[in-house]
């Protein structure tokens, strides 16, 4: 099973990394996993510019292609995707952010790729406090647009900047939290099994397969659904 992990932060002691492994430990308790991972933003280092080259020129026109075809490459061979960040500010890190914007083109809007159809995801964050909903809400509605599967998260207020120092029986109680889910997310995966489409998904299409057809011409996005016979029946067939 081949597991692509996008690290929301480079702190390889911190809380969020110390989650993923723990996750991901599980997972390698259940059967054999192959975990390609990605360091935000050693990976992707340079902003997003908004010059909107991915979604109107192709994402080989991004100006830091060299980023970020390598990552859209393992996710699309990938299993399954884990995505980590911490909460900053109440929110997602800025690197995650960051991460996202890079990857417009795939929207189901856009050109949303097949492979990414029968594929579950994970999003995992962690606080000091409080704020881990709004954070994994930003990275699952992207993930949802993308048209993964399914889309599963976990949060945790860990109350301590430092996993080692959290109360023993805090911790404890996370980490048969994290034993938990990982289990569960490879039984998930390795299961193969393609859940209905989000139901957002499939109304948004059903639009969408009416406004692509009066987009112009040279426009890829047209090009690409009318090359994929989207226009004629659902992505999701």
């Amino acid at each position: 099973m081949n597991i692509t992990v996008i690290y929301g932060s480079p702190r390889k002691n911190g809380c969020s990394h110390t989650a993923a492994r723990l996750f991901l430990s599980a997972m390698e308790g259940c059967g054999d996993i192959s975990v390609t991972e990605f360091y935000l933003p050693a990976d992707l280092p340079e902003f997003c510019h908004g010059c909107m080259r991915c979604v109107l020129d192709g994402e080989a026109a991004c100006p830091h292609a060299q980023y970020t075809l390598p990552i859209l490459q393992a996710m699309l061979a990938a299993d399954a995707l884990v995505f980590t960040t911490p909460v900053f500010v109440m929110a997602e890190s800025g690197s995650i952010k960051n991460f996202l914007d890079h990857y417009a083109h795939l929207f189901i809007v856009h050109r949303a790729r097949e492979e990414m159809f029968g594929k579950k995801a994970f999003v995992l964050c962690t606080t000091l406090g409080a704020g881990t909903k709004h954070a994994r809400k930003t990275i699952k509605t992207s993930l949802r647009f993308w048209g993964v599967n399914r889309v599963y998260s976990a949060g945790f207020a860990l109350q301590q900047v430092d996993w080692a120092n959290m109360k023993p029986a805090r911790r404890q109680k996370i980490e048969r939290k994290l034993q938990a889910h990982g289990a569960k997310f490879y039984q998930e995966t390795a299961s193969k099994k393609r859940h209905k489409p989000y139901l957002f998904l499939r109304f948004l299409v059903f639009f969408l397969r009416r406004m692509v057809p009066t987009y112009q011409d040279d426009m890829l996005d047209k090009q690409y659904w009318v090359e994929k016979g989207w226009l004629k029946k659902s992505p999701f067939a």
